[in-house]
């Protein structure tokens, strides 16, 4: 019995020496949790890593720890001084990163955390400064190749953490790109119109991957006529659109109707980049560069309508002649009056009167029994545009 325990403890041990090893032989990037780095236990030392694509530039974001923590006892590893930036392009996003003999598939800059943190810590306490070095941001510029690949390729990057003495001591989680190719908006400019503001703008002729599709967001800013500077944020705004296809690409316009007149709007035209499975399901949405603003002060020179449905009619009760008109509403909200004119057999027409926007009829009183009279209307916005007169009604005879 004796001889089977000491058997059995020593084949316990040698066990438990080969499992050991094993498990000390796993490298970093084998992404075992806990796993050691550079005598240090990491998990991720950044777990916040973004991307966000704009145009031809991918904006990378994260919060960067001064040091990496020992996760075994909690003190703090050695003092972070280099982060290498690592992309990996392929046809779609990295879940995990590909094993590399140097870590890095391919690396696209460096950023050195000393001179950031150092900044970030200025007028700081030093034990603020020791916690975390703040935000930081690396900007990666995609070439035209690496966007005009069909079918459209992703890019993932992830963070390489080195200490003072160049060794690796941890990395990033994952964080991921399209590179569908981005439409580009030319010739922006605009057209003023009784409905509002036209704008018109062209976009190229390009061989677009079937599971692309363009989109365009209009963008609008109110200035402040007096000081000649934005007196509003630059909003988006719904907009009413027109395509038209030539030969040598589109040509696009947006309708702004919803516009207050005598007021001045700079506009902008963002192409959008929408991704999709072949399910047709979105997988991304890239937005590009905006183009170049135009400015458009929004005077009003158009007339309303001519007013419609306009008859007179004589009339007369005991002792007294008159004339009575009635008209249809015009559809703007902006009419201010209506205008009345007369002429007799002969003459000319002449203005003898008014009607606020609010009242259909008029009233002639100033009438001699057995003349011939001709009316017509017209229709006056608040701006004094004044539209053409109607159709001179047949002869009115008190």
């Amino acid at each position: 019995m004796q001889t089977d325990s000491i058997h059995r403890s020593k084949t316990g041990m040698k066990l438990k020496a080969i499992f050991s090893a094993l498990f000390c032989a796993i490298p970093a990037w084998a992404g075992v949790p806990g796993g050691a780095v550079g005598g240090v236990m990491v998990l991720h030392a950044v777990n916040d890593l973004r991307a966000v694509r704009k145009g031809d530039r991918v904006t990378l974001t994260w919060n960067q720890p001064a040091h990496l923590q020992n996760l075994e006892n909690g003190a703090p590893g050695l003092e972070l001084t280099r982060i290498r930036i690592c992309r990996v392009v392929a046809s779609a996003p990295a879940v995990s990163w590909p094993l590399s003999p140097v870590g890095c598939a391919q690396a696209v800059g460096e950023v050195d955390a000393t001179k950031s943190r150092s900044a970030k810590a200025a007028g700081k306490n030093a034990k603020a400064a020791e916690k975390s070095n703040g935000t930081l941001q690396f900007t990666d510029t995609l070439d035209d190749q690496l966007q005009s690949a069909d079918p459209p390729q992703f890019a993932t990057y992830r963070l390489d953490l080195r200490d003072s003495r160049g060794q690796n001591e941890g990395s990033s989680n994952l964080a991921w790109v399209s590179l569908a190719p981005i439409a580009a908006v030319k010739g922006l400019h605009f057209q003023l119109d009784v409905r509002g503001v036209f704008l018109i703008w062209e976009q190229e002729a390009e061989r677009r991957p079937a599971s692309v599709e363009y989109d365009f967001r209009l963008y609008r800013q109110e200035k402040d006529a007096h000081m000649g500077k934005s007196a509003a944020k630059k909003v988006a705004i719904p907009f009413l659109r027109l395509v038209v296809h030539t030969r040598e690409g589109e040509r696009l316009s947006a309708v702004d109707t919803n516009i207050e007149w005598e007021k001045t709007y700079v506009y902008w035209v963002r192409p959008v980049t929408r991704v999709y499975s072949p399910d047709h399901k979105l997988v991304a949405e890239i937005e590009g560069e905006d183009s170049e603003p135009t400015e458009v002060f929004a005077h009003d020179v158009f007339p309303p309508a001519t007013p419609a449905g306009f008859l007179a009619m004589a009339s007369e009760i005991p002792d007294k002649k008159f004339v009575d008109m009635v008209w249809a509403p015009n559809a703007e909200n902006d009419v201010a009056e209506y205008r009345i004119y007369r002429k007799e057999e002969g003459g000319e027409l002449t203005r003898i009167g008014t009607a606020p926007a609010t009242m259909l009829s008029y009233h002639d009183s100033n009438v001699v029994a057995g003349h011939k009279y001709f009316y017509a209307i017209s229709a006056v916005d608040l701006r004094g545009n004044e539209s053409s007169k109607t159709p001179e009604t047949t002869e009115v005879t008190p």
